[in-house]
């Protein structure tokens, strides 16, 4: 790979290192979330203790026990809510760890099967200049190219010299078959061996024969209605001669590949495709789970939850009207200074719940902006991966700050989408063997061949046949590979052959 030039790799790295970063702040938030929830599941509790107390002081008409079971009531019911929302949690965070597991265990995967494809690619490269050096190099197919690509010739002037005289019949039948005096001479079989007419019947044929000039009219009719039929046999005839000498090109291009090893090469790497393609799509699936538990907790430490309508529903039902400054105002009332005590460890207790829910409110606006910045940084690599940017061809511009743009991104300057779009502006693929200019004289790109990318032809192949060809017969050389290509398609699948999908190893051009 050039110097002037940024890798692939290299910018995915940059991509995979952020999402790293983005979550390992959020855990930091969850795992301050987790305190947080600890330290107001025990206020909660001290504060059912005090109101317990302070129950107790003004109510001395009611027994203790009755006292008890109806506070503790209402405060195992909170603590229970507490629970179930804690166990939830807990289910959520052990299963966002398991995804988090997984979705390392397929990169690294993901990032072993891209290495060993990015060297099946080399391989394959390297072996279809060879085989395409053999090609060029073997007497017998150049003279079974050429012959092929004459054949082609000829069942493209025959096929345009159908459909010529067949719109043409199209077109003058009509007017011989609308014609009553000339269909009934036709079908009598004037003037063949077939006519039987005989006195005035065939004085009159002979007659009206002569005034519409049947013999002539007859001539241009046969000729109308046989000629079509005659060349489109012919025309199955060249097509039957051109798809022989192609299976005989054919035949010697499969026996190459299969001497210098590039059938294995592909059979190999278009396995290792399907597997990338594979482990791409899983990986995909399990960030969009680990973002579903993680939206998931962010709304169990929010307010909109079930389990916090709950615990407020109890909470109303019980207490009623009976408020921390009512309490508070009736114990100044008394002489005792035993309910002031009690008032003031309750106020306090209320307001260390106020404060940490206020922090767990701040928090919880915090680790959403995470959230955000991590699903959508995360669809970026997604999209990378998808479009096999992350392969061994895949370049940027030096120019591109791989680094700036992610920190652009985090700091709200760019969107997801803005920051997809500028990675795509600034990436393209180094061009593989055969899209370059040919050295045997049949001009750039590869011979015309993004005109057939993603058919189902060997492009060596047609590289070579492009060569073979000249540039006065290009044209034929496509068209022939464009003939033989359902043909090919179906023999490759039929003897188990790998087949040329894209040319490529995967779904995309990357590899």
């Amino acid at each position: 790979m050039g110097l002037n030039v940024l890798s692939g790799a290299g910018v995915e790295q940059t991509l995979a290192q952020a999402v790293d970063r983005i979550r390992r702040q959020v855990d930091e938030h969850v795992a301050g979330m987790r305190e947080l929830d600890g330290k107001i599941g025990e206020l909660v509790e001290r504060r059912g203790t005090a109101l317990m107390d302070l129950a107790q002081h003004y109510l001395p008409d009611i027994t203790l026990a009755s006292i008890q079971s109806t506070f503790v009531e209402v405060r195992d019911d909170l603590l229970e809510v507490f629970a179930r929302k804690q166990r939830r949690q807990q289910q959520l965070h052990d299963e966002s760890a398991g995804c988090e597991r997984q979705v390392e265990h397929l990169e690294a995967e993901l990032k072993r099967v891209t290495d060993e494809l990015n060297e099946k690619v080399a391989e394959r490269e390297r072996l279809e200049e060879l085989l395409s050096e053999r090609l060029h190099g073997s007497e017998e197919f150049q003279t079974l190219s050429a012959r092929a690509l004459d054949a082609e010739q000829e069942l493209q002037r025959n096929e345009a010299r159908v459909a010529e005289i067949q719109a043409e019949a199209a077109e003058k039948l009509p007017s011989y078959e609308n014609s009553k005096l000339f269909m009934y001479l036709w079908d009598a079989g004037y003037g063949t061996a077939a006519y039987q007419a005989e006195g005035w019947t065939k004085r009159m044929d002979r007659w009206v024969a002569k005034l519409i000039d049947y013999p002539a009219a007859r001539r241009g009719y046969h000729f109308l209605k046989a000629t079509p039929e005659l060349m489109a046999q012919e025309v199955d005839r060249r097509r039957l001669q051109f798809n022989d000498l192609m299976e005989q090109v054919e035949a010697i291009e499969d026996h190459v590949s299969d001497e210098i090893g590039l059938t294995t090469v592909m059979r190999a790497g278009q396995q290792l495709g399907a597997e990338r393609d594979e482990l791409v799509k899983s990986i995909a699936g399990e960030q969009d789970q680990l973002l579903a538990k993680q939206e998931e907790l962010m709304r169990l430490e929010g307010k909109r939850n079930e389990f916090y309508e709950q615990a407020v529903d109890r909470m109303k039902t019980f207490l009623g009207n009976m408020h921390e400054t009512r309490l508070q105002s009736e114990s100044m009332a008394t002489p005792d200074r035993r309910d002031d005590a009690i008032v003031a460890e309750l106020t306090w207790l209320s307001s260390q719940l106020d404060d940490a829910r206020g922090h767990g409110s701040s928090l919880a606006a915090e680790r959403q902006a995470w959230d955000v910045k991590l699903s959508g940084l995360q669809s970026v690599l997604q999209n990378f991966r998808s479009a096999e940017f992350d392969s061994q061809r895949s370049v940027f511009d030096p120019a591109f700050d791989a680094g700036g743009h992610v920190q652009a991104f985090l700091d709200g300057r760019l969107t997801g989408e803005q920051l997809w779009a500028a990675i795509r502006q600034h990436q393209r693929f180094t061009p593989m063997w055969h899209e370059q200019p040919s050295s045997g004289g049949g001009g750039g790109g590869g011979g015309g061949i993004g005109d057939i990318l993603g058919s189902e032809m060997s492009y060596v192949l047609f590289r070579v046949l492009t060569d073979v060809a000249g540039e006065a017969m290009r044209q034929s050389a496509r068209r022939g590979m464009e003939r033989r290509e359902p043909i090919r398609r179906e023999n490759r699948e039929t003897s188990g052959r790998p087949t040329f999908r894209r040319r490529g190893f995967t779904n995309g051009r990357g590899f």
